[in-house]
C-alpha cells in the first residue's frame, strides 16, 4: 500500500513538472487542424498596410472583424492581417480574407473554436464618395456571432451588406439605395439614405436619428427600436417574434398603422391600431406589424 502511495505521489510530481515545462515552452497554445496540425502563433498574422488610388467600388468578403471608415488620407488605405488578400482591377478594390483555423484538437477530439486572427481596417479619404460598397461577413459558428462590421462616416451611392455578424452604421451617407441582409444585431445611427431595406434573421434592429425617404425593416426573432427618424415618405417595421418600440413625430402629415396578432398595440398612449389620415397631403406613413410581440409608439 505504501509503495502504491509513493508511486502515485511520484507520478503527480512528474506530471506537474512536465506541465510546467510545457507551459514555459509554449505548450499552452492550442493545436488546430487545417490540413495538418498547426499551433497558434505559427505563421501568425501580421498587420500590413497599403495604399490604393482611383478606387470607386469596394467589395469585401471575409470572416474577420472589419471597419470601414473615413480619415485624413489622400488615397484608400487598407490595414489587414497577412492572410487577407487585396487586389485592384481598375476602380474596383477587392478585399478577401477568412479565419485560418476552424477546428481544435482537444481531449481526444476536434472542436469548433472562435479565434480572432486580426481586424481589417479600410480608411477612405474624407471627401471621397464611392460608387458602391458591398460587404459580406460569414461566421463559421452562427451560434455565437462574434464578428463585428463597423461603417463610420463614409459616403457611397449604393451600399449592400450581407452576412452573419453584428453590424453598426454611424454617420453613413448613402445617396441612393441601402440594402442590408444580416444575421445578427444591426444598429444604424445618424445616417442618411434615399431608400433602405434592412432584413434580419435573428437579432435586434436599432435606429437612432436617421434621415431617409423610405425604409423597410424586418426581423424574424428580434426587437425593433427607434427614436424619432426624419422620414419623408414611408417607414415600415415588421417583427415576427419580437416587439416594436419607437417614437414618431405627431403632426397633420403623420399616419400610423399598427397590427399585432398576439401582443398589445399602443399609439400615443392609447390602445388603437390607427392614427391620422392616410390620404392627407404629403402624408408620412408608418406601418408596424408583429405576430407575437407588443407595439408601442410614443411621441
Amino acid at each position: 500500500m505504501k509503495r502504491i502511495y509513493l508511486l502515485g505521489i511520484s507520478l503527480m510530481v512528474l506530471g506537474a513538472a512536465a506541465f510546467l515545462f510545457g507551459g514555459l515552452n509554449g505548450g499552452g497554445r492550442t493545436v488546430y487542424w487545417d490540413h495538418g496540425f498547426n499551433v497558434v502563433g505559427v505563421g501568425a498574422n501580421k498587420v500590413q498596410s497599403s495604399n490604393y488610388q482611383n478606387v470607386q467600388q469596394i467589395r469585401v468578403s471575409t470572416s474577420n472583424p472589419t471597419t470601414i471608415q473615413t480619415g485624413n488620407v489622400s488615397h484608400v488605405v487598407v490595414a489587414k492581417p497577412s492572410k487577407t488578400t487585396v487586389t485592384q482591377h481598375g476602380g474596383i478594390l477587392n478585399v478577401k480574407g477568412s479565419k485560418h483555423w476552424r477546428k481544435v484538437f482537444f481531449l481526444g477530439g476536434f472542436h469548433s473554436v472562435e479565434e480572432n486572427f486580426g481586424t481589417t481596417v479600410i480608411t477612405i479619404p474624407k471627401n471621397k464618395n464611392l460608387v458602391s460598397l458591398s460587404a459580406n461577413l460569414e461566421e463559421y459558428n452562427t451560434d455565437h456571432l462574434n464578428g463585428h462590421v463597423r461603417l463610420n462616416g463614409i459616403s457611397v451611392d449604393r451600399l449592400h451588406y450581407s452576412g452573419e455578424s453584428n453590424l453598426a452604421l454611424n454617420h453613413v451617407n448613402v445617396t441612393n439605395n441601402l440594402n442590408i441582409d444580416n444575421m445578427g444585431h444591426i444598429a444604424v445611427n445618424s445616417s442618411k439614405f434615399k431608400t433602405g431595406t434592412i432584413s434580419n434573421d435573428f437579432g435586434n434592429i436599432t435606429l437612432k436619428s436617421n434621415t431617409f425617404g423610405t425604409l423597410s425593416a424586418e426581423t424574424d426573432a428580434g426587437f425593433i427600436s427607434f427614436n424619432r427618424q426624419n422620414v419623408s415618405k414611408r417607414f415600415t417595421a415588421d417583427s415576427e417574434a419580437g416587439s416594436i418600440n419607437g417614437q414618431v413625430k405627431r403632426d397633420r402629415r403623420t399616419y400610423i398603422f399598427a397590427d399585432s396578432d398576439i401582443g398589445g398595440r399602443s399609439i400615443y398612449g392609447r390602445s388603437r391600431s390607427k392614427y391620422g389620415n392616410r390620404n392627407a397631403k404629403n402624408a408620412v406613413r408608418y406601418h408596424f406589424v408583429t405576430e407575437a410581440g407588443h407595439i408601442k409608439i410614443k411621441e
